[in-house]
């Protein structure tokens, strides 16, 4: 078989996503950048193809193309990068998005990272499940193995790895920790799995994730909120898929990147009351709350209830009084910081409660999860007591 005939093009598909960009007006480039690989896992000639694509300039704008590629794959395989210029400013470097190795018969790998939300990019909540599926074929061995032709080669063609890493961020970005997410949890030493793949078979592996793997300091409920440890709980978890691709000199296996995927983590809603603390006895009139909120999850809508009774999470509660509910926004980040939280104002509220006796005010947060039901961010209770007793006495002049 005459490899270096046999992939002479192909066309490669990337999904590009910008979200909030500085300015409309910057110059932005994409391009891909095609490394066709050598012998012995040595580099080759390469070539830039750019993306001309106004509205990737637009804020909130995703686009997905197809691109022809200038060069053949080659007989040893080509790599994929995808990169953008013009973020941090016209002189900033190039920022690598993703990369993807193709070569004749190294299989092929696809990642799919589905959580309770849809957004796009794929974003989950801190401890909520997330699912990891994998589908890995190699048609292009699979057929030359079933027709008789396929050739000698010096490594495994079935043979893929995947792997994951988490990043830990506060909330400006910068990285505060980083790891590698054990896959394999029957083995604690080994921190990625291997999938043998057989031939002729389109295979797929699931994995999934009763919580994120981004892990968090154990504050206390009662710690000052909002509570470090909750408000670092952001960042990313991204899983790669290599797979074997030649032999270097010394004859060990050449991995190559084909395929990866990542998933969004936010932190978990936090709230402080400023106003009214568990267990206030009130003889006089409502007192002006504050209700301060943190970390909302993105496109969550939150509000504050006041109902009759202890704290109670049965939902079939009346509310006397409920707040104007806050959001949805619709941003891909998390709202509310320790400099500049949102704020629910709960005032001139004297007319809801007719009768003495015990309230709770409860702020809850509606998101993608729990079955889109409310879920409570916090809750006090408090004692009405305005009756007033007049004790007296009568007296005679006589």
């Amino acid at each position: 078989m005459n490899l270096s005939n046999s992939l002479k093009s192909t066309s490669i598909v990337f999904g590009i996503l910008f979200t909030s960009l500085a300015t409309s007006q910057a110059t932005v480039t994409f391009y891909i950048k095609q490394v066709q690989e050598g012998a012995n896992g040595e580099d080759g000639l390469s070539t830039d193809v750019y993306i001309e694509n106004a509205e990737l300039l637009k804020e909130n704008k995703s686009s997905e193309g197809t691109h022809s590629a200038l060069m053949e794959v080659g007989q040893y395989g080509s790599t994929f990068y995808l990169y953008v210029q013009g973020i941090d400013g016209p002189d900033g470097p190039p920022i690598l998005l993703d990369q993807k190795f193709i070569g004749q018969y190294v299989a092929t790998a696809e990642i799919e990272i589905t959580s309770v939300d849809p957004y796009v990019p794929t974003r989950t909540r801190a401890n909520e499940s997330y699912s990891v599926k994998v589908t890995s074929s190699n048609q292009q061995w699979t057929s030359a193995h079933l027709s008789g032709t396929a050739p000698e080669i010096s490594w495994d063609p079935l043979n893929v790895v995947l792997g994951a890493t988490y990043e830990k961020q506060e909330v400006d970005g910068s990285i505060i920790s980083s790891g590698i997410i054990d896959l394999d949890t029957t083995d604690e030493a080994v921190n990625s799995t291997t999938l043998a793949l057989v031939a002729g078979n389109e295979q797929e592996f699931t994995y999934s994730y009763t919580g994120t793997n981004i892990p968090a300091d154990d504050d206390p409920v009662e710690a000052t909120v909002p509570r470090a440890s909750d408000t670092y709980l952001m960042g990313k978890e991204k899983f790669v898929v290599l797979a074997e691709s030649d032999v270097d000199n010394n004859g060990d296996p050449i991995h190559r990147q084909v395929g990866s995927s990542s998933i969004q983590i936010w932190p978990r809603a936090q709230g402080k009351i400023a106003g009214l603390v568990q267990g206030d006895r009130i003889t006089r009139s409502m007192p002006d709350v504050n209700i301060y909120l943190y970390d909302l999850y993105p496109n969550s809508t939150s509000y504050a209830t006041i109902y009759q009774g202890e704290a109670n999470l049965e939902g079939n509660l009346i509310p006397v009084y409920t707040s104007f509910k806050l959001g949805p926004y619709n941003r891909a980040e998390p709202i509310g910081t320790s400099n500049s939280p949102a704020e629910i104002p709960v005032t001139n509220w004297d007319k809801y409660i007719t009768d003495d006796g015990f309230y709770t005010l409860e702020v809850s947060t509606i998101t993608p999860f729990n079955n889109g039901n409310p879920e409570r961010i916090l809750a006090v209770t408090f004692y009405v007591d305005r009756k007033i007793e007049v004790v007296g006495s009568t007296t005679s002049s006589e």
